[in-house]
């Protein structure tokens, strides 16, 4: 009952932020869309997307739904540096409704709702799940950025040698010092909990100081596979493998409607900018940013705009329409009802009450 109440004050108090968020994303996304849509004419989209190849874009599909099956072993790689990572069904079942609600919900949600899941089926330490996730985006952050430079690197982008520079300097300084901040917090988390803690107390927060540093000392917990070089390699391989079966199906898209010129590490390319795109604030389903994204990086190879968001339609409904099909089907095979997935605060305090 307490962490409920904690919870729902929590979200009263983020109401403002989530206007904000709301203001700024419907922002991006009309932005964004009407750069995507400038000088598209639809019927010729229509048309590309009839000449599609439908095999190709199986072949896709199935690329990306195998991501998933190494997403949920990546997940456990990280969990066991600190505890037990539960099933590997459970946390499957858990990336499959997560990634369908951040398909569906704003600010990214299903982060939320896949710690909560594997908390309240495995009782799995719901602040060490979430800091695994963390863990997660840090390194598809690294990888996305790492494939982004391959193709600048290979010289099949024109006037690439500007991005090189960005790349080597503005990049690389980042993602150290990224790496580094979290590294030494995953280190000594005790001692950043007692600073947190401290801060608390002394911004008028001393209530909630003991919460605080026991949920961060969990959540810093999450990152522990950071101090273990092996189990970090693993999880860096299996990181490589996702966005690789993420550019297969970029790629078999791009074959799917004829577009052969950029390769496969054209396929990277789009899908690092696409990545990187969807990462700003928009509308559920990342409407906009996803679209701006892939024409960007057909852009780069000056493949015509209408085909571009054919092609972009076509990755939609396989990557943010099928998805959230087969989370629903998920959720209810574990009984778990659309009303309590959309609402975040009771399903976190669920798997905080299944942990006592």
């Amino acid at each position: 009952a307490c962490c409920s109440q904690f919870l729902n004050k929590a979200v009263k108090t983020n109401s403002t932020r989530k206007w904000i968020y709301l203001v700024l994303g419907t922002t991006v996304t009309v932005v964004l869309l009407s750069w995507a849509l400038r000088d598209v004419s639809l019927t010729a989209v229509w048309n590309a997307l009839k000449s599609a190849q439908p095999g190709w874009l199986f072949l896709g599909w199935i690329a990306y739904i195998a991501s998933y099956w190494v997403r949920a072993r990546r997940w456990g790689t990280l969990l066991a540096a600190h505890c037990d990572p539960g099933r590997f069904k459970i946390r499957l079942c858990a990336t499959f409704i997560g990634f369908g609600a951040s398909s569906l919900l704003p600010a990214q949600a299903g982060e939320f709702i896949r710690p909560a899941i594997v908390s309240r089926f495995d009782r799995v330490p719901f602040a060490t799940a979430f800091g695994s996730v963390f863990v997660e985006r840090l390194l598809d952050i690294g990888i996305v950025l790492v494939l982004l430079l391959i193709p600048l690197w290979s010289g099949i982008i024109p006037q690439s040698s500007a991005l090189n520079g960005f790349a080597l300097g503005g990049i690389a300084i980042v993602l150290v010092l990224l790496w580094g901040t979290f590294l030494i917090a995953a280190s000594f988390p005790d001692s950043v909990a007692r600073i947190v803690g401290t801060i608390c107390q002394k911004v008028g927060l001393g209530r909630f100081r003991s919460k605080i540093e026991s949920a961060l000392v969990k959540f810093l917990g999450g990152l522990s596979a950071l101090r273990q070089p092996k189990r970090t390699l693993i999880a860096v391989v299996e990181t490589f493998c996702i966005w690789g079966l993420n550019g297969i199906t970029y790629w078999a898209g791009l074959l799917a409607f004829g577009i052969a010129t950029p390769g496969f590490l054209g396929a990277l390319f789009i899908q690092s900018s696409t990545a990187l795109a969807i990462a700003l604030p928009s509308t559920p389903g990342f409407i906009g940013p996803f679209e701006a994204g892939i024409r960007f990086g057909l852009t780069i190879f000056s493949i015509n705009s209408d085909i571009a968001i054919a092609y972009a339609i076509a990755m939609r409904f396989l990557m943010l329409v099928t998805i959230p099909i087969i989370a629903l089907a998920i959720a209810t095979k574990l009984g778990l009802s659309p009303t309590e997935i959309t609402s975040k605060t009771a399903l976190i305090s669920g798997a905080y009450n299944s942990e006592k």
